[in-house]
């Protein structure tokens, strides 16, 4: 399986250690799990963004200005 390798100043990985045993996971799980659900994130944000693109020139023209 690829693996990635990744550095951390000892405050970093500090806090990710109490963060992995707030979780109850292992470090390498919690460290997994993040960055999956960042990247899982960014990609729900990215496609709001572009049905807002798509949906709001419909709705502007819909409702005058007073209206909005």
């Amino acid at each position: 399986m690829p693996a990635l390798n990744v550095e951390f100043t000892e405050e970093e990985l500090t806090r990710l250690r109490g963060r992995a045993a707030l979780a109850g996971r292992s470090l390498k799980q919690h460290v997994h799990d993040v960055t999956v659900q960042e990247a899982d994130r960014i990609t729900f944000v990215e496609g709001a963004v572009e049905e807002a693109a798509r949906v709001l020139p419909g709705v502007m023209a819909r409702f005058p200005e007073g209206q909005r």
